[in-house]
């Protein structure tokens, strides 16, 4: 079952698509003869396949399968409950009466259920808008949730992106897009419109990750460097292109690193580096004093085993993505573990993940999660205190 996202109140509610058919209607007259034309047949398709639905009842009866909508699971309270997929363009516009009936009856909906994306790379969200880096196209999709639309972004030369593999958002927000083959940080306004860029190529080797301080006077580029070389680093600059200072180079000290893949910076300034060969992660101040280390290699609670990304949200929750446990993994500010969402599975359903990539946040606490095998993002809402649980099929 495919749960689409739409726009209300500033929320992103649950709401289920339609039955298919693929009778064409003939062409009506007018509006309201087109919409009764509808209506009558829509009435005849649906008792056609009830009746035909109960003559097979017995013979093809199975029990749905059950989805963990809310995590984590009873009887401990809710803390996030699923919401819905991001996917084309229907998942956040909403068909209206004469659509839904024109695709019940042809199987031709308005608004297209088409991928908009072919690897969701890396994740950013703010104010209703969800980027997605997805190198493939060597483009940002934006799903516009205001707009109730979804356009493409860092396309127009000689400013476009070549193959975008991090985002971020400053306080104002500016969408800061690392491009790996460009070795440079594209910098655009909300709606796409180049504003700047930030890097110098020749000081990086394998850029991994980008993230920015609030006022968007610290960038931070994450190098991954090489697997024989000893350039594992993070480099700070100022919005003018000027180098503040490295972090680094490779090793297990405080403040080196062994293969870095992402960063992000959280409410209170605390930069936090994903050291994804160390299999831990590392905070700094802005100016890249330690503050705190967490995390270790295994297969237990608060472990890594292949840590892929990660993200803060407003409370200073440390939220990871791990492709071995397929799961996103939710450490409070100090590092210490409060709970997890998803498991590996191949079904695709609901909190399954078969090659979980890019996690981000908003500033209304929803987690948005990218799962390469699916091709899918997932959306998940924080549970405000005393709402009901639920669970689904």
């Amino acid at each position: 079952m495919t749960i689409k996202i739409a726009r209300e109140g500033g929320r992103l509610p649950r709401t289920t698509p339609g039955a298919h058919a693929s009778t064409a209607p003939a062409t009506p007259r007018s509006g309201r003869q087109f919409r009764s034309l509808l209506s009558h047949l829509a009435i005849a398709l649906t008792a056609t396949l009830l009746l035909g639905g109960c003559a097979s009842e017995n013979l093809h009866k199975a029990e749905a399968p059950r989805f963990q909508l809310a995590w984590p699971e009873p009887p401990d309270p809710a803390r996030y409950v699923y919401e819905g997929q991001l996917r084309s363009p229907a998942d956040i516009r909403p068909e209206n009466e004469d659509e839904r009936l024109r695709r019940m009856l042809t199987g031709r909906g308005a608004v297209s259920t088409d991928p908009a994306y072919r690897k969701p790379a890396a994740l950013a969200a703010r104010k209703g808008r969800i980027y997605v880096a997805d190198p493939p196209t060597a483009s940002i999709v934006v799903f516009d949730i205001p707009r109730q639309r979804v356009f493409r972004m860092g396309v127009r030369e000689p400013n476009q992106v070549m193959k975008p593999v991090s985002l971020a958002i400053d306080g104002a927000g500016r969408v800061y897009v690392l491009d790996s083959k460009r070795r440079t940080v594209m910098v655009y306004d909300a709606l796409g419109l180049f504003l700047f860029s930030v890097g110098d190529p020749k000081a990086l080797n394998q850029p991994s990750g980008v993230a920015v301080s609030a006022d968007g006077q610290r960038i931070f580029v994450v190098d991954r460097g090489s697997l024989e070389g000893d350039d594992h680093k993070v480099v700070a600059y100022a919005p003018d292109g000027k180098e503040l200072f490295r972090l680094g180079p490779r090793g297990a000290g405080p403040g080196q690193f062994n293969i870095p893949l992402s960063a992000t910076v959280s409410p209170d300034g605390t930069l936090f580096v994903l050291d994804s060969g160390n299999f831990r992660v590392q905070g700094f101040d802005l100016d890249g004093t330690p503050r705190l280390t967490f995390g270790n290699v295994g297969a237990g609670l608060g472990q890594f085993s292949r840590p892929r990304s990660i993200a803060t949200d407003p409370n200073g929750n440390i939220f990871v993505s791990d492709g071995s446990f397929n799961n996103v993994q939710i450490f409070n500010p100090r590092g210490q573990l409060l709970m997890w969402i998803g498991k590996p599975d191949l079904r695709n359903g609901p909190g399954q993940f078969g090659l979980i990539a890019g996690v981000a946040t908003d500033e209304t606490g929803r987690l948005y999660v990218s799962d390469h095998y699916h091709n899918k993002i997932e959306v998940y809402r924080p549970v405000i205190a005393a709402e009901p649980q639920i669970s689904g099929r």
